[in-house]
């Protein structure tokens, strides 16, 4: 992988020995479902080995994981797992130039001035993003979540049986992802990418330059909006109002005109984002790629274009991997645009 993957942090990482070679499981935890993707890597390809999705709604999410590691053909030796949402942060600082672990040794008696939790309560870490040393100052990427959510996590994947090889955030996930998308098609390398992950309860957006993460946030809207807006709205069942987000056929202008106060917010959060880098920064954001579940919505990609006046696509996180020839591929592509935070956790079995 490249240079900048192995530059990614986890919250939690332990390295263990003599670790058996194999095939990789990301899974991606989220409120109402949990993700699997599992690759393998050989001679430098990566090729996509199985996923699955189920639901957590009814039975937990100790069973839903339990359900989707069983449609394995092997047990995984080790789970990649990451946390989201409320509890996390990530922050991009200006820092004088030093080396890394005087800079860790130094972040971690100084959190509090970056981060608004008391530094008992959480875990830190902080890498260096730019690799120019004759600057005098250097961008670094610092990252925090509360040991509760950490700890509740750690303990989840060892009452499953599994050990917690990394714990990482979502977001660095996904631009792991991204990151090898980028590299494998020879595209994009050198752009100002925006990225959105419309995920289920939080969509993470971020602003990537020369494939190095700038500008992180969590927007608190998500599929699960979408969602219970059509239901409210037309007077249908959440079930109901999943599939017809999705697959509206006849009823495309209810379904927008129910959610199109929800995704005006999704914009407004969005253009306020992209105003405050290109200012910050003086640097103009050239594209925006969208993916997650809530992307899945009839005529997103259309109006987020539209309102943002500037070229939006969808991103298939999996479109660089070769596919195994066991897979549906039509059922594949379905669900893929879920996959993307699944795949990058499992992307860490090879950095």
């Amino acid at each position: 992988m490249n240079s900048l993957l192995n530059n990614y942090f986890g919250i939690i990482k332990k390295f263990l020995p003599d670790k058996p070679k194999g095939t990789a499981v990301g899974i991606d935890i989220g409120l109402n479902s949990c993700k699997l993707v599992e690759i393998k890597k050989e001679n430098n390809e990566y090729e996509l080995v199985s996923w699955a999705t189920e639901s957590s709604r009814k039975n937990g999410t100790a069973e839903a994981i339990k359900t989707l590691i069983a449609k394995l053909k092997k047990p995984p030796h080790t789970l990649y797992t990451a946390v989201f949402g409320k509890g996390t942060l990530i922050r991009y600082i200006d820092m004088p130039r030093m080396a890394l672990d005087d800079m860790r040794n130094s972040f971690s008696i100084e959190a509090d001035k970056y981060f608004p939790f008391s530094q008992d309560q959480i875990y830190t870490d902080c890498y260096i993003l730019d690799g120019d040393k004759k600057s005098k100052q250097m961008a670094v990427m610092a990252s925090a979540a509360k040991k509760e959510m950490i700890d509740q996590r750690t303990q989840l994947i060892s009452s499953l049986g599994y050990q917690a090889e990394f714990i990482g955030l979502n977001p660095a996930a996904l631009v792991n992802a991204l990151n090898f998308s980028l590299e494998k098609e020879d595209e994009g390398k050198d752009e100002i990418v925006a990225l959105l992950d419309i995920g289920e309860s939080v969509s993470t957006f971020m602003i990537i330059a020369n494939k190095s993460p700038r500008f992180t946030r969590d927007i608190f809207v998500g599929g699960t909006d979408f969602t219970k807006r059509i239901s409210n709205t037309l007077g249908i069942s959440l079930d109901e109002a999943e599939k017809l987000k999705c697959q509206p056929e006849k009823r495309v202008s209810e379904v927008r005109a129910a959610c199109e106060s929800t995704l005006m917010n999704i914009v407004q959060e969005l253009r306020l984002s992209i105003d405050y880098f290109s200012t910050e920064k003086s640097k103009e954001v050239n594209k925006l790629l969208v993916t997650g579940g809530g992307s899945l919505l009839d005529g997103i990609i259309d109006v987020l274009g539209d309102n943002l006046e500037m070229e939006v696509a969808s991103w298939n996180p999996l479109k660089a991997l070769s596919v195994s020839p066991e897979i549906n591929v039509d059922e594949l592509n379905k669900k893929a645009l879920q996959l993307g935070v699944a795949f990058g956790l499992a992307l860490y079995e090879y950095d």
